[in-house]
């Protein structure tokens, strides 16, 4: 069996975490015999990763080598084939090991477009150059990064979303953390004037983060329509929001160019409309007026208009649907992804030396 081990920094509410879990859940446990290192403990995902791991182990970070030390120990005793990354951090943490014990390292790190800046930059794209293979979930990501490498869209697997629920409202959803990258005063503000104008019944902010606190005392201070916003926080079940709305929308800041968002796939394969800011790899998902809408940044009146625009034209929406579950089926299939990333693990495990 080909011994796989995961390194990824933390198992927090993120896009590369839940690609982890859908990578875990789908591998074929004949072929491959899988182990997970991270280094936060308790986190969101934590218990959902150990359920399909023969090794689940977190390490503290007590200071910058305390992981490198101990994964020197973790790695001479279980012998993995291949070790896979999902972060600059945990790339550095298993490069020395790595080269010691000789092991295969394939860098999955690139999920953006465009965040890092300065230092941060130099310092993963080190360590992308130093990796046996590269794989971006974006063509975007690797041409900021330069560097070669393969993309393997995010797998979405079509039987987690439940259909719609006819509520006989009209609802829209934003799926983010409350972070700084996240445009939520350019949500919010379109969100108002849908909701005062009566075009929208009820909006629903899924996440947490940061500036949840923020937000939500904005919120707070909306007066008669103040019920009409639902906070979530983080959640474990998005598909049962997802459920009860119509748009999905997600505004990024100018400064984040997005990878490939979970969230604008969950809209898409849960048959919801979705609006996004045309930035980053955004546009390798959504073909506007196509499968979708795209939005400049912080363009609010846009957003307004296009789901007045949803909600009026069901002819419109009827061909959005259809056009964003093709691209789900097609560009973004789960069996279809997964064999791509078996084979890459199967050719990296042959270059072994012996």
């Amino acid at each position: 069996m080909i011994k796989i081990l995961y390194s990824i920094d933390t198992l927090g509410p993120g896009g590369k975490e839940r690609q982890l879990v859908e990578i875990l859940r789908g591998l074929d446990k004949n072929i491959f015999k899988v182990s997970v290192v991270t280094f936060n403990s308790g986190e969101f995902y934590s218990k959902r990763v150990q359920e399909f791991t023969e090794n689940f182990i977190e390490l503290e970070k007590k200071n910058k080598l305390t992981p490198v030390r101990k994964l020197f120990s973790i790695i001479r005793k279980w012998k993995p084939d291949i070790i896979h990354t999902f972060d600059a951090l945990s790339s550095f943490y298993t490069y020395l090991p790595a080269k010691k014990f000789v092991v295969k390292v394939l860098n999955n790190s690139i999920q953006d477009a465009g965040v890092d800046k300065g230092w941060e930059y130099k310092f993963k794209r080190f360590f992308l150059k130093k990796a046996d293979f590269v794989l971006a979930n974006s063509y975007s990501g690797l041409k900021y990064y330069r560097i070669k490498g393969e993309v393997i869209y995010n797998l979405i697997d079509l039987n987690r979303f439940i259909p719609n629920l006819d509520t006989g409202e009209f609802n829209i959803i934003m799926v983010a953390n409350f972070t700084p990258y996240k445009d939520y005063d350019t949500f919010l503000r379109a969100a108002k004037m849908l909701v005062a104008d009566g075009i929208v019944e009820k909006v629903f902010l899924v996440g947490g983060g940061e500036c949840f606190e923020k937000y939500k005392k904005e919120i707070d201070s909306y007066g008669e329509i103040r019920d009409r916003f639902i906070l979530t926080g983080i959640v474990s079940n998005v598909e049962k929001y997802l459920s009860f709305c119509n748009v999905g929308i997600l505004c990024s800041t100018a400064k984040f160019r997005e990878g490939i968002s979970n969230s604008i796939l969950e809209y898409m394969a849960s048959g919801l409309v979705t609006i996004a800011t045309d930035i980053g790899s955004t546009r390798e998902i959504i073909e506007n007026g196509k499968n979708g809408f795209l939005v400049e940044p912080g363009n609010y009146e846009s957003i307004y208009k296009k789901v007045k625009e949803i909600k009026d034209n069901s002819n419109l929406r009827r061909s959005i649907l259809n056009e964003a579950k093709k691209t789900i089926e097609e560009k973004f299939n789960y069996n279809k992804n997964l064999s791509k990333l078996t084979e890459i693990y199967l050719k990296l495990s042959k270059q072994k030396p012996e």
